[in-house]
């Protein structure tokens, strides 16, 4: 079980708002966030090299290479947790997402506070 005060977390997210944003709202709540990463391929050689305890990856639904990249990042760096943020707008997203990989899923509408206890849970489950 990882505390959420000790939990690394990368974040993957192309607009820098949103990545603010998130990156503000999981600092204030106690995690590191090692990095900020637009999608592409830096950052499955980001995660590799950070090893973080929580990727939190916003999809750019539906390009391919995000979902390439969370199948590749489940592979490559099994030790970190994948939470995928989608649209929520296409039928199936949630799934398509947890079929390439992902732990857990969440739309971008979801709350903050939400958010936060979603990773809560996710990290006291890891072994």
């Amino acid at each position: 079980m990882i505390e959420k005060e000790s939990a690394s977390v990368v974040i993957v997210e192309n607009q820098p708002l949103m990545l603010t944003a998130l990156s503000t709202a999981l600092s204030a709540d106690g995690m590191t966030v090692l990095a900020e990463v637009e999608q592409g391929k830096q950052v499955l050689e980001v995660a590799k090299r950070l090893t973080p305890d929580l990727i939190l990856f916003s999809i750019s639904y539906p390009d391919m290479d995000d979902l390439q990249s969370i199948s590749s990042l489940r592979k490559e760096v099994p030790a970190s947790l994948i939470l995928a943020i989608v649209s929520g707008e296409l039928d199936g997203q949630d799934q398509t997402v947890l079929d390439y990989g992902a732990h857990g899923v969440l739309t971008r509408v979801t709350p903050r506070s939400e958010l936060l206890g979603v990773i809560k849970e996710m990290l006291q489950e890891k072994t």
